[in-house]
C-alpha cells in the first residue's frame, strides 16, 4: 500500500514499549499462554492471533455476496472450511465487525453461538471433529470511510461503485472470517450484482449467468492468500484491455472519469515492470491475471489487492501530465506490482513485518524505474522525495526503530510513516553496496522461491541475504533495524602543496540515540574547472565508528568541496566543512550533475529547518540562484522549498507586515519565472502552479483572475479544470474580486465528484468569521453527515497558512472536542482532525499549550500522542526559525 494523508486508527489502549524492545526480535518472544481469553475490543491482539494460528489451519472460504445499487447494506453467505487442532479446549472466534448475523450452522447443524459487536464466539464443546464447515448468513452496512466494502455514488450521474480496502484489519467489516495474515486461505466467490456492473476479484470469472434482471458472477478458487489482500470491486466501470506476455491486463475507471485516463501512462509501465520483476526475481508472475482499478474516496495512494490493485483517482489528471506526474504514477504501479511477489506470494507473519513489506516494494519500484523504464535519474527523485520524508521523520521526537513489536492490529499503522517507507527503503538501497548487487538480488530471489505461499519473519529474509553474500548480518540488523534516528557525517581534510595530505570522516549520533553505524559510502571530491564544478575522484569507503580515515585520498588534488555521500549511497545526514560550505554557496549552479545540485539545494534547506541559516537568507539566495534553471527536478525541489519558506514568513510574522516584502518577492519572482520558462514546458507549469500557491497581493490575484477569465494567456500553458479550481480557491482565500460568483459558476460547470469537493474547499478557505464558524461546527459536530474524503478537505482548508492566527480563539473548543471524537468518530477521522487542527500557531503561547496537552493526548491513544508531539516539535521549530530571522534582521 502507498500512503496518503491517512495515518490509520489507533489504539484504544496504549502499549508502552520498553527500551529493551528496541534490541530484541519479535519472533523470539515466547508463545501465547494456553487458551488465552480474547479481549472484547475492535482489534485483534498479536498474542491471540498467535494462539489462533496454532488452533486453526487449512482454511478455505466459499463466499456468496449480493450487491445492489440502492441499499445501504448488503448480504452474504460464507462457508468457512478449516481444521481444528487436536484436543482443542478453547472457544473459536470468528472476526466480524458490527454486522448482523442471520444464522450459523456447524457441519450442517444449528449450534449455540455468541456475537458481541466485533467477533463471533463458538464454544469448544460444539466441535466434534477436526475437519469443519462453518456456515454463516449475515448482513452488514457498506462502508463510507474508504475501509471495508466502500460504496460510492457519483453526485452527478447517480452511478454506484463499490470496492474493498482491508489492510490491516478491515476485511472483517465485509464478511465473517479469521482476519489475520498468517491464516491464508483460498476463496471461491460468487456475486449477484446489477446487470450493468462488472465484478472483479483475485481471479477471473469462469461464468456469468443472467438472474432476474441481474447477473450472477462465479469465480473459481483463488490461490491461498491473506485476508487483507482479498479483493471484491464492482460497478459500471469502463474497461481497457492489454497483455503483458501471456498475462491478461485490464484497467478500470469510473465512467465519469474515463475520458481523462491516458492508457499509455498505465499499460506501458505495467508491462515494463512485469518484464523486470519476472527476470529479477527469477520467478514468473505467479497469478493468472492482473487488473488495476482506479477508485474514488480512496484513503491511500494504492493497495496491492491480489491481482486487482486499487489506485486513488488523484492519479487521473484532467489535463496533460508533467513528467514528474508520469513518473509518480509509474512508481506506484511498480510498487504495487512488486507486492505481488513480496507481500502477496510471500507474506509477513504479523504486522511488525509491515515495514519490510512496504520498504521492499518502495525500493524495488525505484530500482525498476531506474533499470527498465523510459525515465532518467530516478534515484534523484527518490532522494528528494522518499528519502527526505525518511530524514524528517527520523529527526522527529517520535522517531522509532524500523522493526517494532505490534501488540494489536490497532497499532499496526501507528508507525505507518516515513520510517516505514522511506528509511526502510533507504536502508535496503544501501544493502547492494554493502553485500554486492548480485548477492542481494540472488538472496531476494532465493527467499521468494523458498517461502512461496507461506508466511515469514524478518530473520527469514535477512538469512537468505546473508547466505547469498556469505556474510553474517546480525550486527547490521541490530544497528539499522532495531535502533532509531540517523547519524551525522562530517569530512575533515587538510592540503599541502595543492594536494590532500589527510582526509577523514567523523561520524556522530544524537545523545539520546548514540549508535554509530557501519555503512558503505562514496566520497566525492569536487574541483572548479573554469565555470564547471567537476568530480576529481570518487572514493568508495565503509565507515565504522567515530573516525574513518580515507587513505586513498592522500595525494589527490586539493578539492573545493568534499561530499561524503556522493550519489546518495548511504542513509546519513551531512555537515559541511567550512571550505565546502563556502564553495556550495558560491558555485551551487556550476555542478555538472543535476543529482548533485539537488543534494546541495536540499542541504541548504535543511539548514533553515535546523535553525542554522535564517529563512530570509535562504529566500534571497534561492531566488537569485534558481533563475534560469531548466531542469524540472531542480525547479520542483527549490520552488517547493521556497513555498515552504513563504509559509514560514507568514507564520513568524506577528503583525503580518514585517516580512511582507520577502513574501511579495517570492510571489513576484514565481510569476517572472513562469513568463521566462519555455512555453508549454513542465518548468512553466511548475512555476505557474507555485505562483498560484503564493499569490496574495492585488497585482498577483488580478493576474489569476485574468488568466481564469481567459483575458490573460500564457503561451502554450493549458489551463485544465483542476488548475481552474486552484485559482478559484485562491481568489476565495483572499476574498478577491467576484470570488463568490466565480465559485458558483465553476461549481455549475464542474458537477463531478472532484468538482463538488473542490467547491466545498473553496468556501471553507474564506477568511470570514461566519464561514469558519459554520464549517468548524461541521467538523466538530456534524461530521457524520459527510464522507471522510470531504471532511479531510474541510480540515485542510479551515485555517490556511496566512490564517493561522484565526485558530487561536477556537483553540480551547477544538482541543476539548478531541476526547469525544476519539470515543465516537472513525479513527482515521480523529487522526486527520488532530493533525490538521492541532492549534499550533507558531507562538510561544501555542508551544506552551501543545507541550501541556501532548501527554494527555497520548493517554487517549498512541496516534493522538504522536500527532501532538510532532505538532509541538514543529511549532517550536517555527518559533525558533522566526527568532533567528528576527535576530538577523535586527
Amino acid at each position: 500500500m502507498l500512503p496518503s494523508t491517512r495515518r490509520y486508527l489507533l489504539a484504544i489502549t496504549t502499549a508502552l514499549l520498553c527500551l529493551w524492545a528496541f534490541g530484541c526480535d519479535q519472533q523470539n518472544q515466547t508463545g501465547p499462554a494456553p487458551n488465552p481469553a480474547r479481549e472484547q475490543a475492535p482489534y485483534l491482539s498479536h498474542e491471540y492471533a498467535k494462539f489462533r494460528a496454532s488452533q486453526i489451519s487449512d482454511v478455505d472460504y466459499v463466499l456468496s455476496v449480493a450487491l445492489d445499487e440502492e441499499a445501504e447494506e448488503f448480504s452474504g453467505d460464507i462457508d468457512i472450511q478449516f481444521t481444528l487442532a487436536k484436543n482443542n479446549s478453547a472457544p473459536v472466534t470468528v472476526d466480524f465487525n458490527q454486522g448482523t448475523i442471520e444464522s450459523i450452522k456447524l457441519n450442517g447443524s444449528a449450534i449455540s453461538w455468541d456475537y458481541e459487536k466485533w467477533f463471533i464466539t463458538l464454544p469448544a464443546d460444539v466441535f466434534t471433529r477436526q475437519q469443519n464447515t462453518l456456515s454463516i448468513q449475515y448482513r452488514t452496512p457498506y462502508a463510507t470511510n474508504g475501509d471495508g466494502l466502500h460504496r460510492f455514488k457519483d453526485p452527478k450521474t447517480g452511478r454506484v461503485y463499490v470496492y474493498t480496502n482491508f489492510e490491516p484489519y478491515d476485511a472483517n467489516r465485509m464478511y465473517p472470517h479469521f482476519d489475520q495474515p498468517n491464516l491464508k486461505a483460498s476463496y471461491t466467490l460468487d456475486v449477484l450484482a446489477p446487470a450493468s456492473w462488472t465484478v472483479i476479484s483475485a481471479v477471473r470469472e469462469n461464468k456469468v449467468v443472467d438472474s432476474k434482471g441481474k447477473k450472477h458472477w462465479y469465480f473459481s478458487a483463488s490461490p491461498k492468500i491473506s485476508s487483507y489482500i482479498f479483493p471484491l470491486h464492482a460497478g459500471p466501470f469502463h474497461v481497457w484491455e492489454d497483455t503483458a506476455g501471456d498475462i491478461p491486463l485490464r484497467l478500470f475507471a469510473r465512467q465519469e472519469v474515463a475520458e481523462f485516463v491516458k492508457t499509455d501512462d498505465w499499460f506501458t509501465p505495467t508491462k515494463q515492470s512485469f518484464t523486470f520483476f519476472n527476470d529479477y526475481f527469477e520467478l514468473p508472475y505467479p497469478f493468472v491475471k492482473y487488473d488495476q482499478i482506479i477508485v474514488p474516496d480512496f484513503n491511500a495512494g494504492a493497495m496491492e489487492n491480489q491481482a486487482a490493485v486499487t489506485f486513488n483517482e488523484s492519479y487521473i489528471s484532467r489535463g496533460k501530465k508533467t513528467e514528474a506526474q508520469r513518473i509518480r504514477l509509474a512508481n506506484v504501479i511498480a510498487h504495487e506490482m512488486a507486492h505481488m511477489w513480496f507481500g502477496n506470494l510471500v507474506t509477513m507473519n504479523w504486522w511488525n513485518g509491515l515495514w519490510l513489506n512496504e520498504s521492499f516494494a518502495t525500493y524495488m519500484a525505484n530500482l525498476e524505474l531506474d533499470r527498465a523504464s523510459d525515465f532518467e535519474n530516478i534515484w534523484d527523485i527518490f532522494y528528494s522525495r522518499t528519502k527526505q520524508w525518511a530524514y524528517q521523520t527520523d529527526q522527529q521526537v517520535t522517531t522509532h526503530p524500523i522493526e517494532l513489536p505490534v501488540h494489536t492490529t490497532a497499532e499496526a499503522f501507528t508507525n505507518f510513516d516515513g520510517i516505514t517507507y522511506g528509511k526502510g527503503a533507504s536502508v535496503l538501497k544501501q544493502l547492494p553496496y554493502y553485500l554486492g548487487e548480485e548477492n542481494f538480488r540472488r538472496g531476494v530471489a532465493n527467499y521468494l522461491k523458498k517461502f512461496a505461499y507461506q508466511n515469514t519473519e524478518l530473520e527469514d529474509f535477512i538469512g537468505e541475504l546473508g547466505k547469498a553474500a556469505g556474510m553474517n548480518l546480525d550486527n547490521w540488523t541490530q544497528q539499522w533495524l532495531y535502533q532509531p534516528s540517523l547519524n551525522m557525517i562530517r569530512a575533515e581534510f587538510t592540503c599541502s602543496d595543492g594536494k590532500i595530505s589527510q582526509l577523514q570522516l567523523q561520524q556522530s549520533a544524537p545523545k539520546s540515540f548514540p549508535t554509530l553505524r557501519e555503512q558503505r559510502l562514496q566520497v566525492g571530491l569536487y574541483k572548479l574547472d573554469k565555470d564547471l564544478m567537476k568530480v576529481v575522484k570518487y572514493i568508495p569507503i565503509t565507515i565504522k565508528g567515530e573516525t574513518t580515515p580515507i587513505a586513498a585520498a592522500k595525494g589527490v588534488e586539493c578539492p573545493d568541496l568534499v561530499y561524503p555521500n556522493a550519489d546518495d549511497w548511504g542513509y546519513v545526514k551531512i555537515a559541511f566543512d567550512p571550505v565546502s560550505l563556502k564553495t556550495l554557496k558560491q558555485h551551487i549552479n556550476t555542478f555538472e550533475t543535476e543529482g548533485m545540485r539537488l543534494i546541495l539545494w536540499q542541504n541548504l534547506w535543511d539548514s533553515v529547518r535546523d535553525i542554522q541559516i535564517p529563512v530570509t537568507e535562504y529566500v534571497e539566495f534561492a531566488l537569485a540562484n534558481i533563475r534560469g534553471e531548466q531542469n524540472y527536478k531542480t525547479v520542483q525541489q527549490v520552488s517547493n522549498s521556497l513555498s515552504k519558506a513563504y509559509s514560514y514568513l507568514w507564520r513568524i510574522d506577528a503583525d503580518q507586515k514585517r516580512y511582507a516584502k520577502q513574501r511579495a518577492a517570492i510571489e513576484s519572482q514565481f510569476w517572472s519565472y513562469t513568463q521566462q520558462a519555455k512555453p508549454g514546458s513542465d518548468v512553466q507549469k511548475i512555476w505557474f502552479t507555485r505562483f498560484v500557491g503564493v499569490a496574495h497581493t492585488e497585482t498577483a490575484l488580478n493576474n489569476i483572475d485574468q488568466v481564469l477569465a481567459g483575458k490573460l494567456v500564457l503561451k502554450n500553458l493549458v489551463i485544465d479544470q483542476d488548475m481552474r479550481w486552484s485559482m478559484v480557491k485562491r481568489l476565495n482565500r483572499f476574498l478577491y474580486g467576484n470570488y463568490a460568483e466565480l465559485l458558483q459558476a465553476e461549481a455549475k460547470a464542474d458537477q463531478s465528484d472532484r468538482g463538488s469537493k473542490q467547491a466545498i474547499a473553496a468556501e471553507v478557505v474564506r477568511p470570514d468569521t461566519q464561514v469558519k464558524e459554520k464549517w468548524l461546527d461541521v467538523v466538530t459536530n456534524s461530521y457524520k453527515e459527510y464522507k471522510l474524503a470531504e471532511l479531510r478537505l474541510m480540515l485542510g482548508h479551515l485555517f490556511r497558512t496566512e490564517q493561522t492566527k484565526r485558530i487561536e480563539p477556537y483553540s480551547r473548543r477544538i482541543l476539548a472536542v478531541i476526547p469525544a471524537l476519539h470515543k465516537e468518530a472513525e479513527e482515521n477521522y480523529v487522526n486527520a482532525f488532530s493533525k490538521m487542527l492541532s492549534t499550533a500557531t507558531c507562538t510561544e503561547q501555542s508551544v506552551k499549550r501543545l507541550n501541556q496537552i501532548k501527554d494527555d493526548m497520548a493517554k487517549l491513544s498512541p496516534i493522538l500522542g504522536k500527532n501532538f508531539k510532532i505538532a509541538h516539535q514543529e511549532d517550536e521549530r517555527c518559533v525558533n526559525i522566526g527568532t533567528l530571522a528576527n535576530r538577523s534582521r535586527n
